[in-house]
C-alpha cells in the first residue's frame, strides 16, 4: 500500500488574505481570461500548504526522482470558472492556471496509488492547446474537504446548465 507523501493543511479564506504571490498570479489569470471583478464574484477560495513527508529513497534519487517540494496551493472558485496557482516554495516560482467548470472533470485520487486528499482536474486549462489533468493539492481538514464538495457541486452545475 503506498504512504502518504504530504502532509496538507488547507484554510478557507478570502482572495485578499491568500499569500501575495498566489493572489497576484491568480489575479493575472483571471484578468488574461477576461474574468471581472473576482474579489467580488468569488464563490470560495482555499490555501493548501503542502509539506513533504519525507525524502525520496536513495534509488528513487539514484533514478531522477527529484525531492518531493513543499508548496503553497491556492484555489478560488467562480459561478463559470476555477483559478488554480502553485508556488514552489523552494524555487520561489508561481504559475497559474485558470478552466472552464463546464469543461472539467473531477476524480479523487486513486489510493492504490498515492494517498492523497487533493483532487485530479481534467480541463483546457489557459495557455494551454490541449486538455490535461493538474493535481489540486487539498487538505483532509473541513476546509479542505468544503472546497472539494463545493468544486464538485459546481462541475455537475455547470454541465447541466
Amino acid at each position: 500500500m503506498p504512504e502518504q507523501l504530504y502532509d496538507r493543511t488547507s484554510r478557507a479564506c478570502a482572495i485578499g488574505d491568500l499569500d501575495p504571490r498566489l493572489r497576484t498570479m491568480l489575479l493575472a489569470a483571471a484578468e488574461t481570461e477576461l474574468l471581472s471583478d473576482v474579489e467580488a464574484t468569488a464563490v470560495g477560495c482555499v490555501e493548501t500548504r503542502s509539506v513533504p513527508r519525507r525524502r525520496p529513497g536513495v534509488f528513487a534519487r539514484l533514478l531522477g526522482g527529484g525531492a518531493l517540494r513543499e508548496t503553497l496551493t491556492a484555489a478560488v472558485l467562480l459561478p463559470r470558472h476555477l483559478l488554480v496557482a502553485v508556488t514552489d516554495m523552494r524555487a520561489g516560482t508561481t504559475t497559474a492556471h485558470a478552466g472552464r467548470l463546464a469543461d472539467m472533470t473531477v476524480t479523487e485520487v486513486d489510493q492504490r496509488l498515492a494517498v492523497d486528499s487533493g483532487v485530479s482536474v481534467f480541463t483546457r486549462w489557459s495557455n494551454r492547446a490541449e486538455a490535461e489533468s493538474m493535481h489540486i493539492a487539498l487538505g483532509d481538514d473541513p476546509a479542505g474537504v468544503s472546497f472539494k464538495d463545493m468544486l464538485r457541486q459546481a462541475v455537475r452545475a455547470a454541465k447541466s446548465s
